[in-house]
């Protein structure tokens, strides 16, 4: 059997993906700081690490603090981009607040939009996703 190949695939980068269900508890953030720390250098995305750690950091904080038992972080690189995701069984869905400077939290979101090129919030079945972009060309 013969099949014709798509224009282009052959020259396309191709999609990589990794995917972690991790325990909603305070040790997870590093974990998860350190599995994309490993993931990204074996990608070859040096050049991205220390904004995607800190994103990651900050959502997956907040999966542990609002979450429930357990979340999933999954990145995803697609032509140019970096894409994350964490998913947490939580209700209820985050957003960005303005606390008083005084206050010890309360600025994740504002990180992750400082540093994301693109984020948002979604509704998902038994919970909500998180999800961030980093463009991953150098």
């Amino acid at each position: 059997m013969r099949m014709a190949l798509q224009p282009g695939s052959l020259s396309a980068p191709p999609v990589r993906t990794v995917e972690y269900l991790l325990p909603s508890v305070p040790a997870g953030v590093g974990e998860a700081r350190s599995l994309v720390r490993s993931d990204l250098i074996h990608w070859g995305l040096t050049h991205i690490i220390d904004d995607c750690l800190l994103i990651v950091s900050e959502l997956v904080t907040n999966a542990v603090r609002h979450g429930g038992s357990a979340y999933a972080l999954r990145l995803e690189t697609r032509a140019d981009r970096l894409y994350g995701e964490v998913f947490d069984p939580g209700d209820g869905i985050p957003a960005q607040r303005s606390p008083d400077l005084d206050a010890p939290s309360g600025r994740g979101l504002q990180i992750v939009a400082a540093i994301a090129d693109e984020w948002g919030v979604a509704a998902a079945s038994g919970g909500k996703v998180v999800w961030f972009s980093v463009i991953c060309a150098p």
